[in-house]
């Protein structure tokens, strides 16, 4: 039995089915990301939990309970929304301490727990200030020491990190992490972002147009996509789809845009076989000749974008497919310009295959190598 469980659960909203026939588990302590696209059911499906909204057939189960039905009042869970939900005319104090007021818990032992878990959150000081006068990061901070300071079973979190800069969301993420680590509340976080879902999560549940696509870990998800979409929504990728011609030695697929794409050695396919191959950009180099790789594809610099850390390349290959490169730390950027010919490498045995489980060769299941 986990810890949190949510078993064939559907919601319709009248004609619109918001999440469909979805299932998956926590265990106690784990970090569970909810992650897809706007629209995707994502949101609903934390609703639920928290009981906002009634699931119209499934099971929502916290630690073996049953609570379906429950008003969220009855649920144990701690919630942290998007735009904070701070009361102005309350102190941070007031903030923090109003779910342990609302459980009946005396003035000298709540203030006692409102230091705690502003401490927790490295805002001691700030116990008798207004939310207005904090930062953003701040007032985040807050509501998580609001949502913590009663000591839920389960925190929820939909996406609380979307309102801040790019810089307070990597220090947030961070301090996220530690906090969540520290105290070891099973944690579901919703959002659009996978830098976020990958750096925080033990499990990513990534969901498509209300229906679960694929669980597990962050680089199960990323190495092993189990659907064209998964495939195609993580990481920064390019998809080539085209027919296996041969088996042998080393399968290759014929595509439209590349003609000869060398496949693993490891991939078990079949000749006559349609396949989608992902090529994630951090894993293709471009090279001013072809000699010496098995995938080296003719391409036209279209755009380079250098952006300190990586230069990002958006080449166009002979049929106008884009293909994305991204090179970490590269320092030849100033060799290249716009319009210039070169190649487009990818090594066989770094091409993302998207297939099922049951589809992929017992070698293929541990990995793409």
């Amino acid at each position: 039995m986990s810890y949190l469980e949510v078993e064939t659960v559907t919601k319709r909203f009248d004609d619109l089915v918001a999440v469909d026939d979805v299932s998956f588990s926590a265990e106690e302590g784990e970090f569970l990301s909810l992650l897809g696209p706007s629209g995707c059911g994502k949101t609903t499906m934390l609703r639920m939990i928290a009981g906002l909204e009634t699931p119209t057939t499934g099971e929502i189960r916290i630690r073996g309970e049953d609570v379906t039905d429950q008003p969220p009042y009855e649920r144990d869970i701690g919630m942290m929304f998007q735009h904070y939900a701070l009361f102005p005319h309350k102190t941070v104090g007031e903030n923090v301490g109003f779910p342990l007021k609302m459980r009946g818990v005396g003035a000298e032992e709540r203030r006692e727990q409102v230091a705690e878990a502003l401490e927790m959150v490295r805002l001691p000081d700030a116990i008798d200030r207004s939310p207005t006068e904090l930062s953003g990061g701040q007032q985040q901070r807050v509501a998580l020491a609001r949502a913590l300071v009663f000591e839920p079973d389960v925190l929820l979190l939909d996406e609380p990190l979307s309102a801040l800069d790019r810089v307070l969301r990597q220090q947030m993420r961070v301090e996220l992490e530690r906090i969540q680590k520290e105290i070891g509340v099973t944690t579901v976080y919703v959002t659009h972002d996978q830098m976020e879902a990958f750096s925080l999560s033990d499990t990513v549940v990534v969901l498509e147009d209300g229906h679960l696509s694929q669980q597990g870990s962050p680089i199960d998800i990323y190495e092993n996509p189990t659907s064209e979409f998964v495939g195609d929504f993580i990481g920064q990728s390019t998809k080539l789809t085209g027919t296996v011609t041969a088996t042998e030695d080393r399968p290759v697929l014929e595509t439209p845009g590349v003609h000869e794409l060398r496949l693993p050695s490891s991939v078990d396919v079949n000749r006559g076989e349609s396949e989608a191959v992902f090529l994630r950009a951090e894993k293709l180099d471009i090279r001013d000749q072809p000699s010496g790789h098995e995938n080296a594809f003719p391409a036209t610099i279209r755009v380079i974008n250098y952006l300190g850390e990586k230069t990002v390349f958006y080449c166009d290959l002979e049929d106008g497919t884009e293909v994305i490169v991204s090179k970490q730390g590269f320092t030849n950027v100033d060799e290249y310009e716009r319009g210039d010919e070169v190649y487009v490498v990818a090594r066989p045995e770094d091409l993302v295959i998207a297939r099922s489980v049951d589809d992929r060769a017992p070698q293929q299941v541990e990995g793409v190598r």
